[in-house]
């Protein structure tokens, strides 16, 4: 009889400390369960009258690695960029240069997350976008099955709220 009650507390005490453990990724979003490189999937904007468009262009090229150590480094960019004339990243045309800038963005620093408020911020030290140095910013954020998800209140080119995603690599 007294087996029965031993295996009963037992199971019990299992069961208890299983169902404290998050189940999956949603609720796991620690920075440390969030340390890792991840591939941009969509940087999506909606401008001023609620018309939808990829901030970078289709298929942009983009990578985030997030380190354990509370450090992180952004660069995304169009997939269609224009090579240089001149052979030289000092001297492009005014076009060219206008297409890489308007079709660039890199930045880092460190990162902190709020778990209460689901929220990621970034501390820049220094970006492409030199309005951001120094300023913190702060997203709205979401973790699921490897997918890395936040809001921007306003893209970095001014033209309406911005969606990103990305998908952790393997």
């Amino acid at each position: 009889m007294k087996y029965h009650y031993a295996h009963a507390a037992v199971a019990a005490a299992v069961l208890s400390f299983l169902l404290a453990i998050p189940a999956g990724d949603a609720s796991a979003q620690s920075a440390k369960s969030l340390v890792g490189t991840y591939q941009g999937v969509a940087f999506r904007g909606v401008d001023a009258s609620g018309k939808a468009f990829d901030i970078f262009g289709a298929n942009p090229r983009a990578l985030l690695v997030l380190t354990a150590d509370g450090r992180y480094s952004i660069i995304v960019m169009r997939a269609s960029l224009p090579k240089f004339a001149a052979n030289s990243r000092i001297k492009g045309s005014a076009e060219e240069n206008q297409a890489v800038v308007t079709g660039s963005l890199a930045h880092f620093g460190k990162y902190s997350i709020d778990q209460k408020d689901k929220t990621i911020t970034f501390h820049v030290e220094s970006a492409t976008y030199p309005n951001w140095d120094g300023v913190p910013q702060k997203r709205p954020m979401t973790y699921k099955g490897g997918e890395l998800s936040y809001k921007v209140a306003v893209v970095s080119g001014g033209v309406g709220a911005g969606d990103v995603v990305w998908k952790r690599l393997k």
